[in-house]
């Protein structure tokens, strides 16, 4: 058999296209989709169905392809960063300087929600309520005004480790009522301070032990008060304590004045500090024998009693003996007199001196008028009541009189108390007996005498069975 011609590149090339296929050709309508794909081309140059669904397989994978590379270009980079880091990078917390600690997200990605019990939410609002009421705490208006400038709020700042609340606790009852009251000494050896404060009767009935009392501290901490001295005409009392916090013994003036400008200080129920600012009247006033008040023009808030006045130095010039308006006080010297011959004696010394008094200097201008016109009297101390059937009395003193005291021991009633002590401190000292000079002055007739009174002293130790 013979072998069959081989056919010619041209006739397996097929049929040579015709101008039309060849300009159609030309134009190119689908050449471009063509160069991008594999997919088989139709004879016939048609987007026919099969070759459409060709070329969205092409498409998918060049999506695909791209999404890879993307992938991987951002591999590469973490890769690069990473290895790019310092070592120290993973060190613990406070390496390093400052710049190179790594800046907070600006937007920290949120906490999971967990749900809380009552119990720790009431205890989170009633730290942040601590932190609020801290954070907004102001004085109250009173206090505010009194200490208006920055040197003020120093004065009384240095005064507060000087500054303590005195109470009686739960288990007591109300046996006394909450009170003010300050360091008279203070030994950091021994950390034992004494506190002056203002006393009331702490004991109900001779029999009964003696009463517990509670001593707050400048830092709200509370310590057990033992009550080593009453002395019951003044009303004041010392207590001892011992304190971990170290107190200070303040500054002592000399006394009061009338006319002073001071600061009454007392601690509050919440431990705060409060200041009345005021003055000392021009009047003065007796009540039972007991000649030695002075009055305050400001008001002294409830448990003021006891509480330091002081001046515009800071020294305590006296002591509140009873709070609320034109409260009264007691001259630090007086205070000062007691405490140095209880320290010194183990007892209080004052002569039975049974008469209220007032000062002539104090009294109101027609009096001293008539005093002056009348009788010639320009000083004094005028009689407003007296003891019956005491030894003044019998002397011939009577109620309205005007009295002079011979040693010139001073013109306000005061002084006369610091005379009165200073007598008693000799008594104790000498052990002998006394007598005290008046000139009366009889202003209803005209009869003037000097009269001689014997000296009783009352002596108290001043000691809590």
């Amino acid at each position: 058999m013979s072998p069959k011609p081989r056919k010619s590149v041209a006739a397996l090339s097929g049929p040579k296209s015709s101008p039309a296929r060849s300009t159609r050709s030309k134009s190119k309508p689908d050449s471009d989709i063509a160069e991008h794909d594999d997919s088989p081309k139709s004879s016939s140059g048609r987007l026919t169905r099969s070759r459409a669904k060709a070329i969205e397989q092409v498409g998918n994978r060049t999506v695909e392809e791209s999404a890879g590379v993307s992938s991987n270009k951002k591999k590469r980079r973490i890769e690069e960063e990473t290895a790019g880091e310092s070592p120290a990078t993973g060190a613990p917390e406070g390496h390093g300087t400052l710049a190179s600690r790594p800046l907070p997200p600006t937007h920290p990605p949120p906490t999971p929600r967990v749900r809380k019990s009552s119990c720790i939410v009431r205890l989170e609002v009633a730290r942040l309520q601590k932190l609020t009421l801290r954070r907004d705490k102001k004085d109250d208006p009173s206090t505010a005004a009194a200490l208006p400038t920055p040197s003020d709020k120093n004065m009384v700042l240095g005064m507060s480790r000087s500054i303590v609340r005195v109470s009686s606790p739960p288990s007591e009852g109300k046996l006394i009522s909450p009170r003010t009251g300050f360091v008279i000494s203070w030994d950091g050896a021994t950390k034992r301070a004494m506190i002056v404060t203002l006393s009331t009767y702490f004991k109900k009935k001779p029999h009964e032990p003696q009463p517990e009392l509670w001593v707050h501290l400048p830092d709200k901490s509370i310590v057990q008060g033992r009550l080593i001295f009453v002395n019951r005409h003044y009303s004041l009392a010392i207590l001892e304590i011992t304190s971990d916090l170290p107190l200070q013994v303040p500054t002592f003036g000399s006394a009061a004045k009338y006319g002073q400008e001071i600061l009454a200080l007392s601690r509050d129920e919440n431990m705060s500090l409060v200041a009345r600012r005021g003055a000392i009247t021009w009047s003065d006033g007796s009540l039972m024998w007991r000649n030695h008040y002075m009055f305050l023009d400001c008001d002294v808030p409830e448990g003021g009693e006891g509480g330091p006045v002081v001046d515009y130095c800071g020294s305590i010039i006296a002591v509140v003996y009873r709070d609320g308006p034109c409260a009264a006080i007691i001259s630090i010297s007086i205070i000062h007199a007691l405490y140095e011959m209880w320290e010194q004696f183990s007892c209080v010394a004052r002569p039975v001196f049974d008469m209220d008094l007032k000062s002539v200097e104090l009294a109101s201008f027609s009096l001293r008028e008539e005093l002056s016109l009348k009788h010639n009297i320009e000083g004094g101390f005028i009689v407003e009541h007296i003891a019956n059937d005491s030894a003044l009395e019998n002397l011939g003193v009577r109620r309205g009189d005007v009295i002079f005291f011979e040693d010139k021991c001073g013109t306000m009633l005061p002084e006369i108390e610091d005379y009165l002590l200073h007598l008693g401190r000799r008594y104790l000292g000498e052990k002998r007996s006394m007598v005290l000079k008046l000139e009366v002055h009889d202003i209803e007739g005209t009869c003037k005498e000097t009269i001689t009174l014997p000296l009783e002293f009352k002596v108290s130790s001043g000691k809590v069975a």
